[in-house]
């Protein structure tokens, strides 16, 4: 549900072989770019510019020099070994470098960036391609030269959710002007790049339990919802079932929110206009198809508070559509 509404500028390369962008960052490209990626150099140089412009613009920094070294797993992990001390290969290691004389000061840095792992990953996101997870790569080890860090899980769903949009705002042509004014909306920008509104529709049947006067229902649910932050979305609900109707209000927390398989729970309160009204929770699961579409499974249960208290559940399966 990521869409960005600004892009990146293109940028030509240089007589030295490298691609230095509008704000002055100069980037090399090392290593094996399979050929299946579909990904030329040249845009893979100028896609890591337009991330390191990007993540300059919100540090407020001044991104000098960035090389981009691709790498299998077993040449990850002996980097991932000798600059970090840990075993095992990983999607991205960042090593960023302090000006030495004459050098302007600035941020210079090496992105070492797991080709392998970006082909065997591609293919558990939405909508994907090795091609995508490779850029998102960059973004991310741009991200942290910047000092961006993922350390809690808020902080990396704020980072993952910045770097995917600047993925989608890789369009060349006028945008160039994003990178003019880029160091006063960078932090807006960042906030804009993803849909928060959806709407939703599914059908739904309702099993009714204990002192509650209903019987066995089947329907249909809509839903209106609104993304409050990285994890947290308000949503409001309708249900019309053969001869009753309910109305409700709830919160949708995602476990996590980048993958194909996203699981999460709710929480609010539903009234039933011929039944019971009272507090309801429960859990569900998204199966995202692409960055716009969800196929979605809600099972909830709402306790009743009126003279008969008893449980009403709930099951719905559906899609939802970001906007």
């Amino acid at each position: 549900m990521w869409r960005s509404t600004a892009s990146c500028a293109r940028w030509a390369p240089t007589s030295n072989g490298r691609i230095e962008g509008a704000m002055g960052v100069k980037i090399a490209i090392e290593g094996e770019l399979p050929r299946d990626f579909g990904l030329a150099r040249p845009k893979l140089k100028a896609a890591a510019a337009c991330f390191a412009a990007r993540s300059a613009a919100r540090a407020r920094q001044i991104f000098r020099e960035v090389t981009v070294i691709l790498q299998n797993d077993a040449e990850s992990d002996e980097v991932h070994r000798g600059i970090l001390g840990v075993e095992g290969a990983t999607d991205v290691i960042t090593q960023r470098y302090d000006a030495l004389p004459p050098e302007p000061p600035g941020v210079y840095g090496e992105l070492y960036v797991n080709v392998e792992r970006a082909r065997q990953a591609a293919p558990k996101r939405r909508g994907w391609s090795p091609a995508k997870e490779l850029l998102l790569y960059i973004a991310h080890g741009m991200d942290h030269l910047s000092g961006a860090d993922d350390q809690s899980p808020a902080d990396y769903a704020r980072m993952r959710r910045r770097e995917l949009g600047w993925l989608k705002g890789l369009v060349p042509g006028i945008a160039a002007l994003l990178l003019a004014w880029a160091p006063f909306a960078a932090q807006a920008q960042e906030e804009e790049d993803w849909e928060r509104a959806y709407g939703s529709v599914g059908g739904t049947l309702v099993l009714p339990q204990g002192g509650v006067d209903m019987r066995r229902l089947g329907g249909a649910t809509f839903r209106l919802g609104y993304y409050v932050d990285d994890f947290l979305a308000v949503e409001a609900c309708a249900a019309a079932l053969e001869n009753v109707a309910g109305l409700g209000l709830q919160g949708l927390w995602h476990w996590w929110g980048y993958e194909k398989a996203d699981p999460f729970f709710t929480f609010g309160a539903t009234g039933w206009i011929d039944g019971t009204v009272g507090p309801t929770g429960g859990i569900g699961f998204f199966y995202h198809l692409d960055d716009w579409w969800s196929v979605r499974f809600d099972a909830q249960a709402t306790l009743g508070l009126d003279s008969s208290p008893g449980m009403v559940y709930a099951l719905s399966a559906g899609v939802q559509y970001a906007f």
